[in-house]
């Protein structure tokens, strides 16, 4: 076969990409951000979705029809919700026909199989376990053509891709060799020279006809859809600066066809490698109606809960200038926190996405490479970098050759490990140092803890956090503070103290570290952008710029920057050096009013940790958060449910167990709709990611989460292995969404909830497709009102709003089979 030409190159990359979209990309572990895993088939609505998912992933994805046998017996799913799902889907049903149908729901069959993957297309392909040989071959090059130093002797040739770097090695490969068997080896030394030449000549050879080919190339991707997504992060998300070699989907497919088409031909030869039987696959389930109707219930009866609670009269309070108001970050968690202080004093809580519309590079003293605060969706504009303060310049230095030094460790004991022999000669060298170390994470982890944080106070300088707008025009400023007070509805009634509060999680030896942080600021700490943002609110000459707009901001008013660990609920104050001392003793009962609050969260949030110790939760909060053998230092954003978007009055006294996002939103300072509009399009599309996350990392964890964290093997910093090969792990660990073998998180697709003119919402939904794909198509359930005196109305499918209606609680309860 004569190479293509420069078109037919191209449409073989269409095509590739094509068939990649039924992955998602998956980032490095390091910066992890959570992603709904099928948003690549966005457009085609959640139904069609996940139909080709259990088509060609093999993956469940619907709750277990146990567990919700056992949500049915517990009264989270009654038959007036089913009653209620089945006459959405069907209207037209009479009393008998819904009770007939009803009967066929609560017989409850064994729900939506997984079938494997999707069988090739080709008429001459190898067995499965040949298949699966393969996919270890593969899965293995990846790893080694991903490394980021972890082996002895790194793979040459890394710069010009996968498939490049591969054809020059592959014939000298054993285990290719034994694969292909002598007469095929002279293949490996004529492969094309392109990979898209490569991939149509082994879809010719092995029989593909033109109109299968994407199916065959999303077959080969859903082979391997961990490392699929990594090369879907590499082509699509990767920063222009990112030092690993860049995997793309053209090589991937290139590579594992062109060895499936080698096997094929060995196998139809006779060769040792020959088929033993490809065997018959399993059923795939003909129909998920039945699942839908039973997740529709479940989501149902959440709903009609909410939004009956939101429907109460909001709390009547005399109006008067709160000591403090705290803006946290719309993440699940800090709904405990903004709860418990309020209760705690007279503060005043707000919800805004926690980068704080900072787009911010940030490079912290003595780290080498900046990394990127803000969502995924946002591209950072400007870099920003701690430098000390007058005087601490000797600390700093101190501090840069203690990072320098760690990071010089971490490389000779990483080569000492690949070395031959090497670990044995690293525990003998270093064993009198390490070992009592470890003894002390193993059993005193908080002690040990509180030791390493002295020597990180001895080695910390006071660091700037109050530039002259961190490399933002002064315009630039004005216009961020604007839209971000504007947008979280905090435009007047400053209090004396307004604090921007980030939130991080803390844990050790931990891959998914990342997983913990802020989603808003990339999978990192919020507290950097927290600074930034309240350095920027300080300045004068922003001020001035905003009473220019009509926002005036007292000089009595200081803005703060504070983190909210989440693991162990404590909240830290950031530059304090900054602070007015007029302005002292308000930020010393804010630190005790925050710290009851804390305490009163962890004691909460501790009773549904495993295993928790009840009698000093704060205490036990911090042990798990330190412990390096700890699975389950927190149970991060698991049961997240809602988005609620309005004003706090709406949620103000109420308990929502931090299952809600909460976005703070005034539709009188929005006539227009573009605060509304950041809102949905920003916020809501990361909550929806997080939410899809969670959802089908539970409802099949082998497929879609990241297995067992006790079998994780990570590889260099882009991801894990469960075991010692084979593809990288997408998703959540077991751990982060089941309690044993039992669910923790309940898996439900997003509902979100909006306060404020329809006409408005609808403008705003028809400005923007996304919005569209994920309201219309069923992946989030849109409820709205445009007062606190006007009735909810859910959006249908077809972009019309009828009223809400709970479903009835006083049904006849039929009995499930066990």
């Amino acid at each position: 076969m004569t190479g293509l030409d420069r078109p037919a190159r191209a449409r073989v990359r269409i095509d590739v990409e094509a068939a990649g979209r039924v992955v998602a990309p998956l980032w490095p572990v390091g910066s992890f951000i959570a992603v709904n895993p099928l948003e690549g088939l966005l457009d085609v609505g959640f139904e069609a979705a996940t139909a080709q998912a259990r088509h060609w992933l093999g993956a469940r994805c619907f709750p277990d029809p146990h567990w919700l046998r056992a949500a049915h017996r517990a009264g989270r799913i009654t038959d007036a919700d089913l009653r209620a799902s089945v006459l959405a889907r069907q209207p037209h049903l009479d009393d008998h026909e819904v009770t007939a149908r009803l009967g066929e729901l609560l017989d409850l069959p064994s729900g939506p199989a997984a079938p494997g993957p999707a069988e090739s297309t080709s008429a001459a392909r190898p067995d499965r376990d040949l298949a699966v040989t393969i996919d270890a071959l593969v899965a293995a090059w990846c790893a080694a053509f991903t490394d980021d130093g972890s082996i002895a002797w790194p793979m040459p040739g890394r710069r010009e891709g996968l498939y490049l770097a591969w054809r020059q090695l592959a014939p000298h490969d054993p285990a290719l060799r034994h694969l292909v068997g002598r007469r095929a080896r002279a293949t490996l030394r004529h492969l094309p020279e392109h990979p898209e030449d490569a991939i149509a000549e082994a879809l010719d050879q092995l029989g593909v006809p033109p109109e299968s080919h994407r199916d065959e190339m999303r077959r080969h991707l859903c082979r391997l859809p961990g490392w699929a997504g990594y090369a879907r992060w590499s082509e699509q998300w990767a920063p222009p600066d990112e030092p690993a070699p860049r995997l793309s989907l053209v090589d991937l497919v290139a590579v594992r066809l062109v060895l499936e088409r080698i096997a094929a031909a060995t196998a139809a030869a006779g060769s040792p490698a020959e088929a033993r039987g490809r065997g018959t696959p399993p059923p795939v389930n003909a129909s998920g109606e039945d699942a839908v109707l039973w997740l529709d219930a479940f989501e149902r009866h959440y709903r009609d809960e909410l939004l009956t609670r939101l429907s109460r009269p909001a709390p009547t309070a005399a109006r008067r200038r709160p000591l403090a108001q705290l803006v946290c970050c719309i993440d699940a968690r800090s709904e405990g926190l903004r709860r418990h202080l309020e209760a705690a004093g007279d503060h005043e809580t707000f919800g805004f996405a926690g980068f704080f519309g900072m787009a911010i590079w940030f490079r912290a003293l003595g780290d080498p490479r900046p990394r990127a605060q803000c969502p995924v969706l946002v591209t950072p504009q400007v870099t920003v970098e701690e430098r000390p303060l007058p005087g601490h310049e000797q600390t700093a230095q101190r501090r840069r050759a203690r990072a320098g030094t760690a990071s010089a460790a971490r490389a000779a004991v990483h080569a000492a490990k690949t070395g031959p022999g090497g670990a044995f000669a690293l525990a003998e060298a270093t064993g009198w140092l390490s070992g009592p170390v470890a003894a002390a994470r193993t059993l005193r982890p908080r002690r040990q803890a509180r030791a390493e944080h002295r020597t990180d106070l001895r080695t910390a300088p006071t660091v700037d956090a109050t530039s002259d707008g961190f490399g933002f025009t002064l315009d630039e400023q004005v216009l961020y503070a604007e839209t971000a007070l504007v947008t979280m509805g905090l435009t007047g009634s400053f209090a004396p103290l307004v604090v921007l509060c980030g939130h991080r999680g803390h844990t050790t030896n931990n891959p998914h570290a990342a997983a913990l942080d802020c989603g808003a600021c990339g999978g990192n700490p919020g507290g950097p952008n927290a600074r930034v943002a309240a350095a920027i609110f300080n300045r004068a000459e922003v001020r001035a710029g905003l009473h220019e707009r009509g926002i005036t901001i007292p000089t009595s008013t200081w803005f703060l920057a504070a983190e909210h660990d989440t693991t162990t609920d404590t909240v830290v104050i950031l530059d304090r050096h900054t602070v007015p001392p007029q302005h002292a003793g308000a930020v010393a009962a804010l630190d005790a009013a925050l710290a009851e609050a804390g305490d009163r969260l962890a004691t909460e949030r501790v009773r549904a940790l495993p295993g928790a110790n009840l009698g000093n939760p704060a205490r036990h909060a911090a042990t798990r958060a330190h412990d390096w053998a700890e699975v389950q230092p927190e149970w991060a954003l698991a049961r997240n449910a809602a988005l609620i978007v309005g004003p706090r009055s709406m949620t103000a006294g109420l308990d929502l167990a931090c299952r809600t996002f909460l976005h703070s939103y005034d539709d009188a300072v929005d006539p227009d709709g573009t605060a509304l509009e950041t809102i949905l399009t920003a916020p809501m599309v990361v909550a929806q990611w997080i939410n899809a996350q969670y959802y089908f990392s539970t409802v099949d964890p082998d497929v879609f989460g990241a297995g067992d964290k006790t079998l994780h093997n990570p590889v260099g910093g882009i991801g894990v292995l469960v075991g010692g090969g084979g593809d990288l792990r997408a998703g959540l660990p077991r751990q982060s969404v089941f309690d044993g073998d039992q669910p923790y998180h309940e898996p439900m697709r997003l509902l979100t909830v909006v306060q404020a003119p329809l006409e408005r919402i609808a403008a705003v939904i028809d400005r923007n497709g996304i919005l569209g794909h994920l309201f219309d198509g069923g992946w989030v359930t849109l409820a709205a009102r445009a007062d606190p005196a006007a009735p909810w109305q859910l959006r249908q499918g077809d972009g019309t709003w009828v009223p809400w209606q709970p479903a009835a609680r006083t049904a006849h309860h039929l009995e499930v089979p066990a």
